[in-house]
């Protein structure tokens, strides 16, 4: 039995020296201390991919329309003053998703061919509001684009001067019925 804990000690004090001289055989300067190692956080995140978009999720392009960035699989085919209609080889689904991660709306309306964004603004231009419709069209799907924000109004003008400048009086009736459009 002596000879049992005999060799057990043994083997014990053999990994102890062991472990002892390979910790002191990795330190290439023993004066120096050892750098800290990075918090769990850091070590264990992986590194993002160069590409942020994830499966099925679409990218920005380089147009906008009003601060909204159009995806890039779809092309501006007109653009004017107050709207911006894009079009693309897209599921309308994946371009309402596309819409609603960055834009703010005051109601959304789905439907089987069509999904309106109303009273929206884009997160990043909250100066702005906009209409946003995302159609459905056989094989392609239409982003329309409309800016929907009011002018400032006009300071010193009395509520005489402002239903003036309109072609009204303050009543409502019109001014010049021969200027009628």
């Amino acid at each position: 039995m002596k000879r049992g804990v005999l060799s057990r000690a043994a083997v014990a004090l053999a990994a102890a020296f062991a472990c002892a001289s390979a910790a002191l055989g990795c330190r290439s300067d023993a004066g120096a201390p050892a750098p800290p190692p990075p918090p769990p956080s850091e070590a264990a995140a992986p590194r993002p991919p160069v590409d942020q978009a994830l499966p099925g999720e679409l990218a920005e392009g380089v147009e906008q329309a009003f601060g909204l960035p159009i995806p890039r699989r779809m092309k501006v085919r007109a653009r004017f003053s107050d709207a911006v209609f894009a079009v693309g080889e897209i599921p309308a689904e994946r371009v309402a998703n596309y819409v609603r991660t960055r834009v703010l709306a005051g109601n959304v309306e789905t439907g089987p061919a069509k999904t309106i964004f109303s009273r929206a603004t884009v997160k990043s231009a909250p100066h702005r509001r906009i209409r946003i419709e995302v159609v459905s069209r056989a094989h392609v799907s239409e982003l329309v684009v409309r800016d929907e924000t009011r002018p400032p109004a006009e300071r010193g003008l009395s509520v005489e001067e402002r239903w003036r400048r309109n072609g009204l009086t303050p009543d409502g009736k019109v001014l010049d019925p021969t200027r009628l459009e």
